[in-house]
């Protein structure tokens, strides 16, 4: 990389190049004048402005790798956490000890539904149930 020592004029108030037409717009107190700076023009990898060659590190533009790579690692995972999810069903979840909270929630619901439900059917009287058998019942069972 072969950098060029480059002698510029920029004004002093507001920092832009300075050419024969400048004008300049800021509220500065400071007197409008031309100073030189002393450049080494653009990096020819990075194309930004090189202030010190011997600290000047080029930089990525963007990290979109970096992001593309997470959020593939994220959709990994999920899909992992998925499948192990649907492997276990907790429906036909046999271990009473099972603290997995979607088996306990069934479980519980599942307890408390059925004792409720025994509790209203037999107000209901569904306890004496068709004394006929299934002739007695007013719905078709063909």
């Amino acid at each position: 990389m072969a950098l060029m020592p480059q002698l510029n004029v920029v004004c002093s108030r507001c920092g832009k190049p300075r050419g024969l037409t400048h004008t300049c717009f800021s509220n500065s107190t400071k007197k409008a004048a031309a100073k030189p700076v002393l450049s080494f023009g653009k990096c020819e990898k990075c194309k930004k402005p090189v202030g010190n060659p011997l600290t000047h590190t080029c930089r990525p533009k963007s990290d979109f790798q970096k992001r593309h790579r997470e959020h593939e690692k994220q959709e990994k995972q999920a899909a992992a956490r998925k499948r192990q999810a649907s492997a276990h069903d907790y429906q036909a979840c046999s271990d009473k000890d099972c603290a997995r909270p979607l088996c306990v929630a069934f479980k519980r619901g599942y307890q408390s539904g059925d004792r409720e439900g025994y509790e209203r059917g037999w107000q209901a009287g569904y306890d004496r149930g068709f004394p006929d058998g299934i002739a007695a019942c007013p719905r078709s069972h063909q």
